[in-house]
């Protein structure tokens, strides 16, 4: 019964109720990609992708820590999980013939290309936060004009009908707020975490330079010594 009301409320709110239900549905779908997305670069995943990567260094096999860079994934539900930083350590990895310095700045470059890959759609939520409580205005304010248009021509009809009408209509408002608040608050919540992963992903870029540099140090002391 309460669902044949919902149905019968929407379907008054007419082409624009229609129109919020497509901002909906794109919403959904822009949380969902982000859901998966930032699940990658929690601090489980993180270190979980670093243990591998420093084992197979520890081990002295670079090939398959370039293999991990490349292959990685987390399991979750039913989404094989990418964090952001397997191409940021497989460039480094690919270039430490480089200075130190010049490996930094090139590796935090790369790591900022990624967090802007990480933020690509989150716009489009922050647009549908914008505009659907306008789009749903839009909608209320041409159901009252159409009441009051019906009023002027059959004034026998009364003003409860004109009420009724107007009712109707701000269904399009409740729509818009309904599409509107989540969006804000789920684009709010993923620009905190991007943010906050930031400097984990920095750590963690000085962390495989700085052992790297060591492994090549004490691999100079070795031969060194050897001699």
């Amino acid at each position: 019964m309460l669902y044949n009301s919902l149905l019968d409320l929407l379907s008054k709110g007419g082409y624009t109720v229609l129109v919020l239900v497509l901002c909906s549905v794109l919403s959904l779908k822009v949380v969902i990609e982000k859901a998966v997305l930032l699940k990658g670069i929690t601090d489980k995943v993180i270190e979980d992708f670093k243990a591998k990567i420093n084992a197979s260094l520890q081990a002295g096999d670079k090939k398959e820590a370039l293999f991990y860079c490349k292959a990685y994934s987390w399991n979750w539900l039913f989404f094989n999980i990418k964090t952001p930083l397997a191409p940021v350590y497989k460039y480094i990895l690919e270039h430490t013939s480089m200075p130190e310095e010049i490996l930094l700045e090139r590796s935090f470059a790369k790591l900022d290309k990624e967090i802007i890959k990480a933020e690509k759609g989150l716009g489009i939520l922050a647009t549908l936060g914008s505009i659907s409580p306008f789009i749903g205005l839009f909608g209320t304010v041409i159901g009252i004009i159409r009441s009051f248009e019906a009023l002027a021509l059959n004034e026998a009809s009364g003003y409860l009908n004109v009420m009724a009408g107007i009712a109707e209509a701000l269904v399009s408002t409740a729509a818009g707020l309904l599409v509107a608040v989540p969006a804000v608050m789920f684009y709010n919540y993923f620009m905190r975490k991007i943010k906050s992963s930031m400097p984990t992903f920095e750590e963690a870029v000085h962390d495989l330079v700085y052992a790297l540099r060591k492994n090549e140090r004490e691999v100079k002391n070795a031969s060194l010594q050897d001699r």
